[in-house]
């Protein structure tokens, strides 16, 4: 099984930058999000489970997932909320395990909810990118947003990254795109090792 490396940061930090780079440099990167959209259209089970739910109403004639409609359900329901959550998490985590298995020796994950989709439970390494609030916020405002709204976010993502586990957490300060490259290389330089390392059996 390959060896499993979260991506992982908050707004305005540049993890899909990192992702980027990864996929340019020839790795599989597994996107959490637009991953979790694929699985509720092609995954029986979370299908199955989400028409019980809510009804047939939650996918078209198509079997396209409604997303309008079930955004209506959960929105201002926090019970429903965290039942879907919980239900995509776990296809994500079963999912992603899958693919791992057949993998090469490394596959990358990118969230930004490691820890509360308990993806950081799977992961062998964690890398967090980071960059000053101050120039994480001028980023996102240049993609659309307020300030102010960018900030609040802010907050409430910090307690998700205070939570991952520091044993195997790795960061990569974004600050300085300059400094960014050669931090990836890095890592993957180390993880290169780790995985070409195979134990020796001595005879007595």
């Amino acid at each position: 099984m390959a060896r499993i490396i979260g991506i992982t940061g908050g707004i305005g930090a540049g993890k899909s930058v990192v992702s980027r780079i990864l996929r340019l440099k020839g790795y599989q990167v597994y996107d959490c999000d637009s991953e979790a959209s694929r699985l509720m259209e092609d995954f029986p089970d979370l299908r199955s489970n989400l028409k019980e739910r809510f009804g047939e109403e939650c996918y078209d004639a198509q079997g396209k997932l409604n997303r309008k409609f079930l955004a209506s359900r959960i929105f201002c329901d926090s019970c429903h909320r965290d039942w879907v959550n919980s239900l995509v998490h776990k296809a994500v985590r079963e999912d992603i395990g899958r693919l791992a298995e057949g993998a090469e020796s490394i596959f990358f994950i990118e969230s930004a909810i490691m820890v509360t989709s308990r993806l950081d439970e799977m992961c062998d390494e964690i890398w967090l990118v980071d960059a000053p609030v101050g120039l994480r916020i001028e980023r996102a405002v240049a993609r659309g947003g307020s300030s102010e709204d960018i900030s609040r976010r802010i907050g409430i993502q910090e307690r998700e990254y205070e939570c991952l586990p520091s044993g195997k957490t790795k960061v990569i300060d974004n600050g300085d795109g300059a400094a960014l490259l050669p931090r990836i290389d890095s890592l993957l330089e180390n993880l290169i090792i780790q995985v070409s390392q195979v134990p020796v059996n001595l005879k007595t």
